[in-house]
């Protein structure tokens, strides 16, 4: 198979899944990223390769020896190649999957999760809060400055676990019983809801969305919005939370992703059933939420001074 028809197989592929599998956009993007890096690879072999066992291995070869790419970013390219191949077997295109009879190490090493300290969440949402509540902003600008974007972001997740795509895709339209209950569309398309129950929290989203109604631009949909009244994107909120955890001192940095942790940890540590957690944060398998379930050093220490066990043997001995 030529460069020119891999790259005209893979448009046809991408279109199925978006028409055909329905796959949400975010997904989509994903695999054209991955099939673009393959098909660039591709292109340098020149007329005299083709796309079988062989040339499957160099690129697994290239992506970790060349390209020095994160253990998380191989396994997708590959994943997604892999489906590539087998949807180009399926429908005729090539008569063998270069994957078939193929064994490929692909796991990753298992990591804890890395919330975000109490501490450091409650210093975050007093920096969110004073950077940006009470600011005028520019001129022509549109936006609920008065209930900051950037602070009500960080409450959401951490009080509901939405992922940031899922978060800076609501719409006013998933937002119902008064800001109450949100109906997230996740991985796979799938659909979830999430509820908020901090009264604070809801006190000011439901602030947001009345200011957000009447000063957000007339084609945004979106909930959270931006300066000039726009949809607030995944990487303007990243950038948002990098930008202030330098001005706190944070390090490492902040990340959406984090604070996602942090809800799970939290709710694990607070007694929540971890089927709730599951249903929450929308994990297909209880073995994902199970990964919370670690005690944060933080928590054993202060569990193990309030017990005393030592102390409280009313031993001189002890």
């Amino acid at each position: 198979m030529t460069p020119e028809a891999l790259e005209l197989e893979k448009a046809i592929y991408l279109r199925f899944c978006e028409e055909d599998r329905a796959l949400c956009q975010n997904t989509l993007d994903a695999y054209d990223q991955d099939l673009v890096s393959f098909c660039r690879y591709y292109r340098t072999l020149g007329s005299d390769f083709h796309f079988d066992s062989d040339t499957t291995l160099a690129y697994l070869r290239f992506l970790r020896n060349v390209k020095k790419a994160q253990p998380a970013t191989v396994r997708r390219r590959m994943v997604s190649l892999r489906a590539f191949a087998a949807w180009l077997q399926r429908t005729g295109r090539i008569e063998r999957s270069p994957f078939q009879n193929l064994e490929l190490d692909l796991s990753l090493p298992r990591r804890l999760p890395r919330p975000v300290d109490r501490r450091i969440i409650v210093n975050t949402l007093k920096g969110a809060h004073d950077a940006e509540v009470g600011t005028r902003p520019r001129k022509g600008a549109l936006c609920p400055e008065r209930v900051s974007t950037t602070h009500l972001a960080i409450r959401m997740m951490v009080a509901t676990g939405v992922r940031v795509g899922e978060l800076t895709n609501i719409r006013t339209s998933d937002i119902g019983d008064q800001g109450k209950q949100i109906r997230i569309k996740g991985k796979g398309n799938r659909e979830r809801l999430v509820f908020v129950t901090n009264p604070r929290l809801l006190d000011d989203l439901q602030r947001y969305l009345s200011l957000r109604s009447s000063l957000a631009a007339p084609e945004t949909t979106y909930l959270l919005v931006n300066k000039n009244g726009m949809r607030l994107t995944e990487q303007a909120l990243r950038v948002r939370l990098k930008r202030l955890s330098k001005k706190l001192g944070i390090s490492p940095h902040l990340t959406p992703h984090r604070f996602r942790h942090s809800a799970a940890t939290l709710l694990i540590e607070e007694g929540v059933d971890i089927r709730v957690v599951q249903r929450l944060l929308g994990h297909s398998s209880i073995a994902t939420t199970e990964l919370y379930t670690h005690v944060s050093d933080a928590s054993m220490v202060s569990a193990l001074q309030t017990a005393n066990t030592l102390g409280k043997l009313g031993s001189e001995y002890a």
